[in-house]
């Protein structure tokens, strides 16, 4: 048995259609990538933290990547795969929580996720605003960000509602840019260095990063820069063969970030000494995407770095706000969540929980502002680490069920490790911020996470124990509408 066949590969897309209510067979492997890359927003990961991943490692940036993709990333990718031809659905994380650990631990999990993806929606707003400010310096000010924020959220709720095509061809479009510069500004340092750049043995060595200490800050650093690529999952009720198109799209995806950040990594480094690249913090301006085109753009395209990352925030808010919306309708629709959630519009959209996201962001963009920027850091950082373990714990639960007790322990070593590699995250999200003053931030947003998740467990207990609806839903069924993996 090879690892396509171990991982339940849909090769020749056996399953061709989920039961749902949202609009069928709408995006191909193409469409789900791009649109699922776009949460992950390029420009602005790069923007904000390719400096500080210089700071950690030196030249070794491209090693602590290589290092992070390979292990524990794309490990959690091909669980993803194996779990997504067991579970097919857009609810993702609560699917396979509640399908494999415990329909209770489902609730709780999938509403991390939720929290997760909808507080990216405001985060990308405030971005999204600062930088529209520094290119338009007439629209300065406190109160005009927030109006800013608030515009972004509104018009892209708008584009959502208006169906998934739409939503997924403007996020591509945002990628485009975003995409072309980032890579853009990494190949012309690579083709054309302006400076006695390192040897490319150095951008792969253990010696020039400091030792493995500094190694592994820097791939705990660049899991942050990879993450996000499983919200394809979210699109699998709307995809063209959808087993198929999701296990494809979540090692795209997630290959296709870790492209991108090697060649801006090695490449900037060509144009600039890394010792200044790792001082550039990261103000609006572009940080090291506008030094670096500096070098190689002319003095008219100097507005090109700060553009493009608010083409990155305007992806990343639209993605987050549709993950966030099909993740919830899918609770809503298996009766986790309740059922107003899971209505959709003549265009087949959740426009009851996207409206209501986009209230959350809203109000988010008016309480914390730009100045608490760590805020949504601390919330996404723990919900993201709650969603990955519990994908993991998934995996490992259902392999111990459907394989020998010797395959399924080698199997599941790097899984294992995975895990403790994820807990270790939570561990210093909480315990070693990045300011003293919000030591235990991110646990206590965690927890309060986890209390509300509960809380939608007590009433979906409710729910599931009255008479059912005269309208009825249409629940996913128990098992997968195709084979399963072996």
């Amino acid at each position: 048995m090879n690892i396509a066949e171990f991982l339940g590969y849909d090769r020749h897309g056996t399953i061709q259609e989920i039961p749902t209510t949202l609009n069928r067979s709408k995006l191909g492997t193409l469409g789900v990538s791009l649109a699922a890359l776009g949460f992950n927003a390029p420009a602005w990961v790069a923007a904000s933290s390719m400096s500080i991943l210089y700071g950690i490692v030196g030249t070794a940036a491209p090693l602590t990547l290589l290092i992070a993709y390979v292990f524990p990333m794309l490990v959690l990718a091909l669980a993803l795969v194996y779990l997504t031809r067991l579970a097919p659905s857009a609810g993702g994380i609560f699917t396979f929580a509640s399908r494999f650990l415990h329909s209770d631990a489902g609730t709780i999990l999938g509403w991390a996720y939720v929290v997760m993806a909808a507080t990216v929606t405001p985060m990308t707003a405030v971005i999204g605003a600062e930088y529209i400010q520094a290119l338009i310096p007439a629209l300065k000010g406190g109160v005009l960000a927030q109006v800013i924020g608030t515009v972004m959220v509104l018009t892209f709720m708008v584009v959502s509602l208006r169906g998934i095509e739409i939503t997924a061809r403007a996020a591509a479009t945002f990628l485009v840019f975003e995409v072309g510069v980032v890579v853009g500004l990494g190949l012309l340092g690579i083709l054309h260095p302006d400076i006695a750049h390192p040897s490319f043995s150095s951008l792969y060595s253990v010696s020039a990063a400091g030792g493995w200490g500094a190694v592994g800050r820097g791939v705990l650093f660049g899991l942050w820069m990879l993450a996000n690529f499983d919200s394809a999952i979210n699109f699998i009720e709307e995809a063209k063969v959808p087993v198929r198109t999701i296990q494809r799209s979540l090692i795209l995806v997630l290959s296709a970030a870790f492209v991108i950040y090697s060649i801006a990594a090695i490449g900037w480094q060509f144009a600039i000494p890394v010792d200044q690249l790792a001082k550039i913090v990261e103000s609006g301006d572009g940080g090291p995407i506008a030094a670096v085109a500096h070098k190689y753009l002319p003095n008219w395209l100097n507005w090109i770095a700060v553009f493009v990352v608010i083409t990155s925030a305007s992806a990343g808010l639209q993605i987050s706000m549709t993950s966030g919306a099909r993740a919830a309708y899918r609770m809503s629709q298996d009766g986790h969540l309740p059922a107003v959630l899971g209505r959709v519009n003549g265009k087949k959209v959740p426009w009851v929980i996207t409206v209501l996201i986009s209230a959350y962001a809203v109000l988010l963009v008016w309480l914390k502002p730009l100045a608490d920027l760590q805020w949504y850091y601390d919330v996404i950082t723990i919900t993201l680490v709650i969603s990955y373990m519990t994908a993991l714990m998934a995996f490992i639960a259902v392999t111990f069920r459907k394989r020998p007790l010797g395959q399924a322990l080698l199997v599941n070593i790097l899984p294992a490790l995975s895990l403790l590699v994820l807990a270790y995250i939570g561990y210093t999200a909480g315990a070693v911020p990045a300011s003293p003053g919000d030591l235990y931030n991110a646990w206590y947003m965690g927890g309060l996470v986890v209390l509300t998740g509960a809380l939608w467990v007590w009433y979906g207990k409710r729910s599931r124990s009255a008479p059912p609806p005269a309208t009825g839903a249409h629940p996913m069924p128990a098992e997968s509408t195709g084979s399963e993996a072996p």
